[in-house]
């Protein structure tokens, strides 16, 4: 009898870890609709988030910096990328990503900056991704869910 004990156990745990497991979701990668196209070699120069309208917005500012001499002067581009589906919220301080369930998950907040300025900051739940094959820029916004 214990001959046949170590085959069945053997066998469920391998039918338990073949059976694909339904997870829930705890991640979602938003897309700007926004595109644009820079300098191919180009750098980064800042970010900025902010409250466009009541939704997350994103500055950036690229520039053609390592090419930059005598005869190419310094130029920057400046993109603005949004985020139509992370509006703030009722607070008036922090922004929210509905997901298709209907739960609300906090994605970034408004803190008081320098001199009284307001500064948009991303909180841990969310994390920002851009990409640029050839100069043209796709940002992804990647919500996560505790």
């Amino acid at each position: 009898m214990p001959r046949f004990i170590l085959p069945a156990f053997m066998l469920i745990s391998w039918l338990a870890l073949a059976v694909p497991v339904q997870a829930k979701d705890y991640y979602w990668k938003l897309v700007s609709p926004d595109h644009e196209q820079t300098y191919v070699y180009g750098t980064e120069q800042s970010r900025v988030w902010k409250n466009w309208d009541g939704h997350l917005a994103l500055l950036l500012t690229f520039t053609n910096d390592p090419f930059v001499d005598r005869q190419n002067s310094r130029q920057w581009d400046d993109f603005r990328f949004d985020f139509p589906n992370v509006r703030i919220g009722a607070d008036r301080h922090t922004f929210y990503y509905r997901t298709p369930g209907g739960r609300r998950i906090p994605v970034a907040m408004i803190h008081s900056g320098f001199l009284g300025f307001d500064e948009v900051r991303l909180l841990p739940s969310a994390s920002v991704a851009v990409s640029r094959p050839h100069g043209y820029i796709t940002v992804y916004l990647n919500v996560f869910a505790p």
